[in-house]
């Protein structure tokens, strides 16, 4: 049976590193399906510094989708961002401004919100705003559990300013690994749902009833 469990990881992981994609570490499975939310600092060939995190969750590909275009409930989700106002949403992506509770400091910008493979992948990109560059994406991958999928996070931020390295990596290796286990608990229904005084503005989008 351990044979046989270790083979079906191999055939997963296999699959996971021919897909398109930026190439990962190996990806311990034991450790994601105990709950751990795996954080790492990552390098774009441009240079670039970002973060990358791992996690699973036990729900459906089409609820976790659902939830990362849920706009309405992002204050709720990541605490971080005080106000959210999403500019214009439509099927291929999402014009969205926030005001957010950065490290050290408060940032307002405006991202494009690409929907690169609706279902399984989205990404960002600024359009405007405090800080310098900011890109990132989202990423719904199976796992050898039919139950269960791994969502893979980068954030690639450069804010332009003069701030200890060492210090701001640190911070946001912190608060990513907390917005992994926030989110997962959100999606596998552990959380309430949006107070109405809560700082969002939309467009055409209502908060959740419950």
């Amino acid at each position: 049976m351990r044979w046989t469990w270790r083979w079906v990881c191999t055939v997963f992981l296999l699959h996971l590193l021919i897909a398109p994609a930026m190439a990962m570490k190996e990806i311990n499975w034991e450790a994601l399906f105990a709950g751990e939310v795996e954080v790492e600092a990552v390098r774009r060939p441009d240079g670039i510094s970002g973060l990358r995190a791992l996690f699973t969750i036990t729900a459906p590909r089409d609820r976790i989708w659902t939830t990362l275009l849920d706009y309405s409930n992002f204050p709720k989700m990541f605490p971080e961002i005080k106000t959210i106002r999403v500019l214009e949403n439509t099927q291929q992506g999402a014009h969205v401004e926030y005001w957010v509770d950065a490290v050290l400091s408060e940032y307002h910008y405006v991202v494009y919100r690409r929907y690169d493979e609706p279902g399984r992948r989205l990404s960002w990109s600024r359009i405007s705003g405090d800080v310098k560059r900011i890109e990132g994406s989202w990423e719904i991958r199976e796992t050898p559990r039919p139950d269960v999928q791994m969502l893979v996070y980068e954030s690639y931020v450069d804010i332009g300013g003069i701030l200890p390295v060492a210090l701001v990596r640190a911070e946001a290796m912190r608060r990513t690994h907390e917005m992994g286990e926030r989110l997962r608990s959100w999606i596998e229904g552990r959380a309430a749902c949006l107070p109405a005084t809560s700082h969002v503005q939309t467009v055409g989008i209502q908060p959740c009833e419950r």
